[in-house]
């Protein structure tokens, strides 16, 4: 099917992890580039400013990304594709089903944002002899008190803050190039570690923190609920500040959110009634005809579409797992166990975990 929506570019693979670009991605950085270009009264050259900004976030976004695959594979699970879309970034992975490991696969992605904080950060002190402070104030605008990240003269000098408070310009490349990598990576942490609700980072995290006690469904119900919170604030905050990605952003917890509910209403992880559908047989025997069933919605045709999809994949990567398990099978065989790579170890454990489950 014709879906311009599922469209991405490969950008190659880096130890087993496909790493691809929503094809958003380029197009909304094109489009918050131009619009700083555009803006009123703003300086010449202020684009490149916000080119430097977009290259800088898709390198935080890859390293967070890949610190939650770290992660997955920390706990023994593993991980398959990186998808960059312009609201971040979604990792493919599989841990197994316990709150440590789902925490620290987690926790893995923002605490790579923090290792790039404390290189950036300390190579910053390193090269302005500690005279400038970091720019750990995420606000973008100085009318709120924050650090304003693009230039404030021609020449692309911008400010910094001393330790005592006063501001200064400055124009040296590095030092700017590593001002600006520290506020995004930072700006990215906060926002991950502040919007407790489900799917972000600190909800997640929030769920597995409350998983041993209230068990999976509950602790996720409340993640959920959670998340719809967070997306109000964000739709207000959104209107308020007028940032279309703020609303895009809190539109796609919500959906999130309620995805996940219906998963867990009609028979997902733990759910209290499973899945009746092979039970109506008998209790319809001997009953008036049903009545004429609706015609199905856009709507509903594109969700059933979906679900077809998922499962074919699915069953498509039982069958690769199948085979390659075979294959190692009879590699051990061969040539004995030590002859296996740490991958084709993690995945043995992990597909046989899995066997073991099924049965």
């Amino acid at each position: 099917m014709w879906d311009p929506f599922s469209w991405s570019l490969s950008l190659g693979r880096v130890r087993g992890i496909n790493v691809r670009m929503h094809v958003l991605f380029p197009v909304v950085a094109l489009g918050l580039i131009l619009r700083i270009a555009f803006k009123k009264d703003v300086i010449a050259g202020t684009w490149i400013d916000a080119s430097m900004l977009m290259a800088l976030l898709f390198f935080a976004v890859l390293l967070h990304e890949f610190g939650h695959c770290i992660g997955a594979r920390l706990v023994d699970g593993d991980a398959h594709q990186i998808l960059l879309w312009p609201l971040g970034g979604l990792a493919a992975i599989e841990v197994p089903h316990t709150p440590r490991a789902n925490f620290i696969a987690t926790a893995a992605g923002p605490a790579a944002n923090l290792v790039i904080c404390l290189v950036s950060g300390l190579l910053f002190l390193w090269l302005t002899d500690f005279h400038y402070r970091p720019t750990w104030n995420p606000l973008p605008t100085a009318d709120f008190g924050g650090w304003y990240p693009y230039r404030v003269e021609a020449n692309g000098a911008i400010y910094l803050y001393t330790w005592k408070g006063t501001s200064e310009t400055v124009t040296s490349l590095p030092v700017i190039a590593l001002a600006r990598l520290f506020w995004v990576s930072w700006v990215m942490f906060l926002f991950n570690m502040v919007l407790v609700g489900f799917p972000m980072d600190a909800g997640r995290m929030f769920q597995c923190a409350l998983w041993p006690r209230y068990g999976f469904r509950q602790s996720m119900v409340t993640a959920i609920y959670m998340g719809y919170v967070t997306a109000l604030v964000l739709g207000v905050v959104a209107i308020f500040t007028e940032e279309l990605l703020l609303l895009c952003l809190g539109l796609f917890i919500y959906v999130s959110c309620r995805q996940q509910f219906i998963i867990l209403e009609t028979g997902g992880e733990d759910s209290q009634f499973g899945d009746f559908s092979q039970g109506y047989t008998s209790l319809e025997r001997d009953q008036p005809a049903p009545p004429r069933r609706r015609r199905q919605s856009f709507w509903q045709r594109w969700k059933q579409q979906r679900a077809l999809k998922r499962m074919q994949r699915e069953a498509e990567q039982r069958e690769a797992e199948e085979r390659r398990m075979d294959e190692l099978l009879d590699k051990v065989q061969r040539q004995g166990q030590n002859s296996l790579t740490d991958e084709e170890l993690r995945f043995l454990k992990r597909v046989s975990h899995k066997f073991r489950n099924r049965q």
